[in-house]
This record gives structure tokens, sequence and C-alpha cells, in this order.
């Protein structure tokens, strides 16, 4: 195949037969033997005469763990293109050394030629470990696609609005956190940073628990047990974006998966979604859409159920609709200047 361009590489999405008995899964030594051969292929091949180099990588379900610095130097060498789903070898899923080896070692290690990236996993980026990328820069960047991207600040977010060539941005099933119920010692191990974060006033979750130590964080209090909001909102994130990246003429707001949007599953909503744009995280887990719902449209019953009243101040509840029309007017105003800028083009 000497003008072959494009390389997918597709790993089970199963780690760990310990953690999903019965799956097809597939260890680590294993995949890091297909990398490694991967890796030396691609080498060769630009060895010969009168064929095309790989610009084009996709790595789906590449484990949560990091390479080494060779092999990482090796497999990306030439890459222009970028696509990297994340399997994870744990229920616990992300390990923060990955965040740490994506931001500070795989990014970097190709950031100054990289025109297309994307970076997907299962409710990633946040709790337990925070990817921020911080500092990254992507000079030729021009398309950037991040699936189930959880955000809890801003700052979080503004990696993403200092890559001033951005021409196209995809945002698949990615979720604002807005309430957090904090657990000890989890997030004092996990070191999450709510910074911006207020607690809410409720006596029913100021409970004591075993082997609990006050999470000391710079530039936050000490976070104590209960829950905890987050004013940020996707009207503010909308206007950002159209504010930052002068280039953008291509926005995606979807509430599929990319991997479904990649692969072109049938039933992908075509135009932009605003459902599913929230989250909480409860019990040491992301929860859905269901502590924003009245306790009566519940699909069950909460074993502990902290919002009965509604008009508490901080209630995640009724909370989609009241930012329905800021949302939805701020998210048509980033497209309406998308469709200008392109139609000046």
């Amino acid at each position: 195949m000497p003008n072959l361009d494009c390389l997918e590489v597709r790993f089970s999405p199963f780690c760990d037969e310990e953690v999903f008995p019965g799956a097809l899964h597939e260890p680590s030594h294993a995949r890091m033997k297909s990398l490694e051969a991967i890796s030396k292929t691609l080498r060769d091949r630009e060895s010969r005469p009168n064929t095309s180099i790989i610009r084009e990588l996709v790595l789906n379900y590449l484990e949560d763990t990091p390479l080494r610095k060779d092999l990482n130097d090796n497999l990306l060498q030439n890459i222009k293109k970028l696509h990297i789903r994340v399997a994870y070898d744990s229920d616990q899923n992300e390990r923060p050394e990955f965040t740490s080896y994506l931001s500070d070692t795989l990014l970097p290690s190709v950031s100054e030629h990289l025109v297309e990236l994307t970076i997907a996993g299962h409710y990633w980026g946040s709790i337990p470990a925070e990817f921020n990328g911080k500092g990254l820069s992507f000079p030729c960047l021009k398309s950037l696609t991040l699936g189930e991207y959880i955000i809890l600040r801003q700052d979080q977010f503004d990696w993403i609005l200092e890559q001033r060539s951005l021409i196209g941005l995809n945002l698949y099933s990615c979720k604002i956190a807005t309430h957090c119920l904090v657990s000890q010692p989890n997030f004092e191990v996990w070191d999450v940073n709510l910074n911006g974060w207020k607690r809410i006033s409720d006596p029913s979750t100021n409970i004591v628990q075993a082997n609990y130590s006050p999470l000391s964080h710079p530039r936050l209090e000490p976070l104590d047990f209960g829950w905890y909001a987050n004013d940020l909102r996707w009207s503010d994130m909308f206007d950002r974006i159209r504010q930052s990246l002068p280039q953008l003429r291509n926005f995606n707001f979807k509430c599929c998966s990319w991997q479904s949007y990649f692969e072109g599953y049938s039933g992908i909503p075509s135009g932009n979604d605003l459902s599913y744009r929230y989250y909480t995280f409860d019990d040491e887990s992301w929860a859905w859409v269901w502590w924003y719902r009245p306790a009566e449209e519940r699909p069950f019953t909460m074993e502990r159920d902290f919002f009965t009243d509604e008009d508490m101040p901080g209630t995640p509840v009724g909370l989609y609709e009241r930012t329905e029309s800021a949302d939805r007017l701020a998210l048509e105003t980033l497209m309406e200047v998308t469709r200008k800028r392109c139609d000046e083009k």
C-alpha cells in the first residue's frame, strides 16, 4: 500500500479480565507489543522509496497507561492528525499518571505539527483525575474534537480557547459539572480542585465520616463532606468560544459520543443538541440527570434524597429548564457567527 496515509489501530475496550469478567479483554503487555510492532513498521515504511508517510493515526481504545518515551516518540513521529479514544483498566476509570502523561509528554511531543486532534474517553478530565492543558500550544491546529470531557472550572477549558488557529471545534457529549457530593478521604487522595465552587447549606449533609481529614488545596478552603455547587454554565462557555476563537467556522455540540460519530452510526442527531449538558458527581460516580428532576419524576427512589425542597438555594432540581433559554441563545449566537465567517470565506 504505497499510498496509505492513515492508520487505525483498534484495541479491545476491555483491559482487565478481573474488572470486566467474561469480556474479550486485551492485557497491557499484548497492547504494548502491538504498538511496538506498529512503530517499527512505520519507521521501516519511511525508508522505502515511492512510499507515502503515514500522517494520520487513530488509536482506538488506547489503554490509560503511559508509553515509554522512545515508543511515544517513534509512534507519533510525522503524525499531523491524531485521534485517541482511551480505555481503562480499572472501574475507577482515569489514572492520574495517564492524564499527566497526556498533558506533559504525549501532546507536547506532537504539538508543533498537529493540524487535527481528537481526545475521547469515558467521563474523563475532572474526577478522579483532572486533565488541564494549561500551557499547551498547537500553532498549526485547525480541528479539535473532545468526547465526554467533563469540565469543573473555567480555567480547565481555557487551554482550548488559547488555540487561536482553530477553524473547527467539536464537543461530543461534553458536560459541565454543576453539583458534586464531596466524600473523604477520596477527594483528598484525588486532589480534586473545586476552586470557585460553593458549599450548599444543608444540615442533612453534615454527617461524621470515619478516617476523615479536611482537603487542603492551594487557593481553596478545606472541603468538608457535603454538596458543592458550581455556577459555570454553557451560556458562559459558548460566549467565550465565540469571543476567543476568531477563525472558528465549524462548531458542533452534540449529545452523541465521538465514537458513534466517527464510525457513522445511525441515529446521530444532525443538529446541535442541548440534552444532558450538565452532570453531577455523587456516590463516587458521575450521575446523569436524576438530581435535576423533581423527586416524583425520577425513575427510582433515592436512598437519601438531599434535594426534596425544590426552592432551596443551590438545588440542581430544575436547572436544565432554568438555563435552557440562555444556553440556547448563546449557542445560536455562536452558530450564527460561525456561519457568517464561512460565508465570508
